[in-house]
C-alpha cells in the first residue's frame, strides 16, 4: 500500500500547512439503482462529516467512479470557517503534484503518436542536457564527474532522473537550485537568504538545471523531483506546440476537463478553497497560495505541481485512464496507452517507499492486497487514486499544509475500500 508520497510536502515542514471549508453534507448525482448505491458509501461520508465536525477541516469533497460506471459525490462543509459557500463537486482546489499524473498522461499521448519513447534521451528534445554531470558528494559540494548514463523520458517520469527538488533538503545541490531560481510552484513558497528569481518560463528552467550537477546517475535512485516539470518542456518542444496548448487541446478538452487550469479566471476566486498553514500548532491563512498568487499571469508552466482543478474534473481524469483511454464517448487515447500510464516502468531493482512508478504516480506492485492500484497525493493534502483490479476511481480534495498535517486521507481511502466492498461483495 502506498505510503507518504513525498509530494510538495517536503516544503511544508518548514514553510507551511493549511486546512479548508466547513458545515453542509450532501450526496449528490446518481439516480435510481446507482442512486441507492451511492447512499451505501456511508462510512466515506462519516469520515467527512467527522473531520468537518470536529473543525479540523472547514470542508471536504470525495468523489468516485463505481465499478458499474455511475459516479458518487460527496461533501461535507464549506470553502472557509464561518460563513463561506458550501463544498461542491465544482469547488477549486490547488492540486499541486496530482498535476504529475496529467503531465504523465500527456507524455504517453506523444508516445501513442511516435514522436518519444520511454527510452529516448532527454538531450534528443533538451539538448542544454546533453553533458550532464553528477555531484561527487552531493552532501558536501558541487564538485562533479561526468554523468555515467543517459538521462530518459523513463527517467523523468519515475523520479530516476537524478534532478531533485529546492524543497527536498538544504545541501549544496538543493541550495543551488534556489540560487538560480529553480522553482517550478505558483506563488510564494518562502523566500530564503540567497534565493534567485525564479525562472520565467521551462526554457531557463532548463537552462538553469543542466548547470546544476544531478544527485545521482539517471537511472540509479529514486529522488522526488523536478522531473515533471523537464517533461512538460520535451512535451513542448516533441509536440511542436505550447505545454499548457498541448495538455489542453489533448486532455483537457477531451475528457471535459473545463475547470482545470493554471490560474484562476476573473471572478473565479470566489470558488476557490481557502487554504490555512497549520504548521507549529497554528493555523494561519496562507498567503503564498493565496488567490492573488493563483490570479497572476504564469509563464512557468509546472507539470510538477502548477494546476487548479475540482473534484468533478480530476474523477473524470481518472476515469478516462480507469475505462481504457474512453472519456463517455470520446476516445482520448488507445486502450494500451492508457495502461501503459498506470503500468510500473520503473525497474525492480528501484522503488518509491515499495512501490513501483507509472507514469507520475505510484503504482502498487504484487503481493499487497492493493496490487495494481496508481495514484499520487498533493502537497495540500489531495488525494487520487485508480484500482484496476476493482473497477474504480477515487479523489479526495482538502487544502491544508503541511502533507500529513490532518490524516483524512488514509481514513477516506480505507472508508472508500470498505463501502465498496460492501455493495459490490
Amino acid at each position: 500500500m502506498q505510503k507518504t508520497p513525498m509530494d510538495l510536502s517536503r516544503f511544508a515542514a518548514s514553510r507551511r500547512s493549511v486546512l479548508l471549508g466547513a458545515g453542509a453534507l450532501s450526496l449528490s448525482g446518481i439516480a435510481g439503482a446507482a442512486h441507492a448505491r451511492s447512499a451505501t458509501l456511508s462510512a466515506t461520508q462519516a469520515v467527512l462529516d467527522r473531520y468537518i465536525a470536529e473543525q479540523k477541516l472547514p470542508g471536504a469533497t470525495v468523489g468516485v467512479r463505481l465499478p458499474d460506471g455511475s459516479d458518487v459525490f460527496l461533501q461535507a462543509g464549506r470553502l472557509d470557517f464561518g460563513d463561506a459557500p458550501a463544498m461542491t463537486r465544482d469547488t477549486l482546489f490547488r492540486i499541486y503534484s496530482m498535476t504529475k499524473p496529467i503531465t504523465g498522461a500527456a507524455a504517453a499521448l506523444l508516445i501513442e503518436d511516435g514522436r518519444l519513447t520511454l527510452d529516448t534521451p532527454v538531450a534528443d528534445f533538451i539538448p542544454e542536457f546533453a553533458n550532464l554531470t553528477v555531484a561527487v558528494d552531493p552532501a558536501l559540494s558541487l564538485d562533479a564527474r561526468p554523468a555515467a548514463t543517459v538521462m530518459t523520458v523513463r527517467h523523468l517520469l519515475t523520479h530516476t532522473s537524478g534532478l531533485t527538488y529546492s524543497i527536498s533538503g538544504d545541501g549544496p545541490v538543493q541550495r543551488e537550485y534556489r540560487r538560480l531560481g529553480v522553482f517550478p510552484f505558483t506563488g510564494d513558497l518562502g523566500a530564503a537568504p540567497g534565493d534567485g528569481p525564479k525562472v520565467h518560463d521551462l526554457d531557463a528552467m532548463a537552462a538553469a538545471l543542466a548547470q546544476i550537477p544531478l544527485l545521482n546517475d539517471p537511472g540509479t535512485a529514486y529522488n522526488y523531483s523536478v522531473g515533471l516539470d523537464v517533461l512538460g518542456l520535451v512535451i513542448q518542444r516533441a509536440s511542436g506546440m505550447s505545454f499548457p496548448d498541448f495538455v489542453q487541446r489533448r486532455l483537457f478538452d477531451p475528457v471535459g476537463m473545463d475547470h482545470t487550469q493554471w490560474r484562476l479566471g476573473a471572478g473565479e476566486a470566489r470558488n476557490l478553497a481557502k487554504i490555512y498553514d497549520y504548521s507549529n500548532g497554528g493555523r494561519i491563512p496562507d498567503a503564498g497560495a493565496s488567490a492573488e498568487a493563483y490570479s497572476a499571469p504564469v509563464s512557468l508552466y509546472a507539470g510538477g505541481a502548477g494546476l487548479i482543478s475540482t473534484t468533478r474534473d480530476y474523477l473524470a481524469f481518472l476515469t478516462t485512464i480507469l475505462n481504457d483511454g474512453r472519456s463517455g464517448r470520446v476516445t482520448v487515447m488507445k486502450p494500451e496507452t492508457a495502461r501503459l500510464i498506470h503500468s510500473d516502468i520503473m525497474p525492480p531493482t528501484l522503488s518509491q517507499d515499495g512501490n513501483g512508478y507509472g507514469f507520475g504516480g505510484f503504482v502498487v506492485r504484487p503481493g499487497s492486497s492493493d496490487a495494481g492500484q496508481y495514484g499520487w497525493d498533493g502537497a495540500a493534502g489531495t488525494k487520487a487514486w485508480i484500482d484496476p483490479t476493482r473497477r474504480y476511481a477515487a479523489v479526495m480534495m482538502v487544502q491544508f499544509f503541511p502533507w500529513g498535517a490532518v490524516g483524512i486521507a488514509n481514513e477516506v481511502k480505507a472508508a472508500v475500500a470498505q463501502d465498496l466492498a460492501a455493495v459490490y461483495a
